[in-house]
């Protein structure tokens, strides 16, 4: 069995993260072939084939049909359930879900990212080197039956291949940085067909393998086996758009932004030229600066687990009352008595000096601070504090 995949270095190994984004990221697509078991503990048949049996999780918005380019109409393959929510939906008969495999329908299964240790730690992997928020779709295809026609994706595309074979045609980026919003989301075939571009890269991918490609990089794909199975995970970061949406609070503190705007057009003119240079202001305040520097460092979906009964008898730490504290030493951080001083790895000083600036905590606030810091990390830290006697358990 794969070792687990836990940090970017695990995913895109043997390239390394450094290449990925000197090279790679935003600028072209990225093939990397990798061991068959590379994402064994991710997903394969058995882990596939439980996930779907949990037929209450599925509706028609989560698990879809696609056979030859055409979506499966839901009333096809769904019948009307009561959901545990006890509302009701159109949720996946597996009978009918299995006449329509049969017939060599696409499954995609949406929005998985949530739903094992193993798809959590990649996207949470993803999310903390990328600083963008992440949601994966399964696809699982039969020969010769494409589901999907020439597109791009608003998104980033991380596609893990996990099972069989399946064949890429790339042919380029004719749009940057398309975004999730209408305007690109209804553009016709015959536009994508138009401006696709010529063919410039063909990929099969094998279990093991990894392909990245880029938001706006038109391709499509083929199962070139009996069966395959493969997990998109879709990276989006933050954007200019974000800063306009950002700054609605702080604009209508502003009297300037709440004025009518005058009908003469000179005088118009004037006054949204004031407007974008006291826009122009707010974006160079050290205040906005630093509240999006937070804004995108913490731009991830919540991924916080409940462990019991672990979690139930959450430890409470308070500091030593020692008098060690965190100090810089050159280009690093220690933590010194005043008389000596223990280095500490580079990107936990902040939690630590969290940690030093209260008389006490406990584990859910320290991880609700830090939720950028994988479980594991935060785990680490704490016990390496407490065997230092940086901290106590109360």
């Amino acid at each position: 069995m794969s070792n687990p995949i836990e940090t970017l270095a695990d995913l895109l190994a043997p390239v390394t993260p450094e290449t990925f984004f000197s090279e790679y990221r935003f600028k072209k697509p990225l093939h990397i072939k990798g061991d068959p078991e590379k994402f064994a503990r991710v997903m394969n048949w058995q882990i596939l084939t439980g996930l779907v049996n949990q037929t209450s999780i599925w509706s028609s918005k989560s698990l879809l049909l696609v056979l030859d380019h055409q979506p499966v109409d839901p009333k096809e393959y769904c019948v009307p359930e009561i959901g545990r929510d006890k509302t009701q939906l159109l949720m996946p008969d597996p009978a009918k879900v299995k006449a329509w495999l049969r017939r060599g329908a696409s499954m995609v299964c949406n929005d998985i990212d949530q739903l094992t240790p193993e798809l959590r730690a990649v996207a949470s992997a993803l999310e903390t080197s990328l600083n963008a928020k992440v949601q994966a779709n399964l696809y699982c295809s039969w020969k010769a039956h494409p589901a999907f026609r020439t597109h791009f994706d608003t998104h980033e595309v991380f596609a893990v291949h996990v099972a069989g074979r399946k064949t890429w045609k790339l042919y380029g980026r004719s749009i940057d940085d398309p975004i999730a919003h209408p305007y690109f989301k209804s553009l016709p075939q015959e536009y994508h067909n138009t401006h696709r571009g010529p063919l410039t890269q063909e990929v099969t991918l094998e279990p093991g393998d990894l392909l990245y490609l880029p938001r706006g990089w038109y391709h499509d794909a083929l199962a070139t086996s009996e069966a395959t199975v493969h997990i998109a995970f879709g990276a989006t970061g933050v954007i200019g758009l974000d800063v306009l949406t950002q700054l609605f609070d702080r604009a209508v503190q502003d009297p300037l932004f709440r004025k009518n705007l005058p009908s003469d057009r000179k005088e118009l003119a004037e006054h949204l030229a004031q407007l974008g240079d006291r826009f122009a202001e707010f974006c160079r305040t050290p205040e906005v600066v630093d509240r999006f520097a937070q804004f995108i460092a913490g731009f991830r979906f919540n991924r916080e687990t409940v462990t019991l009964p672990d979690d139930a008898l959450a430890k409470e730490y308070r500091r030593a009352g020692n008098g060690i504290r965190l100090a810089r030493k050159g280009s690093t951080f220690v933590l010194t008595d005043g008389k000596q001083g223990v280095a500490v790895p580079p990107g936990t000083e902040r939690p630590i000096q969290w940690m030093l600036d209260r008389e006490g905590f406990g584990e859910p606030d320290f991880a609700a601070a830090f939720p950028e810091i994988p479980e594991a990390q935060r785990t680490k830290l704490l016990g390496d504090l407490v065997a230092m006697d940086v901290i106590r358990v109360v």
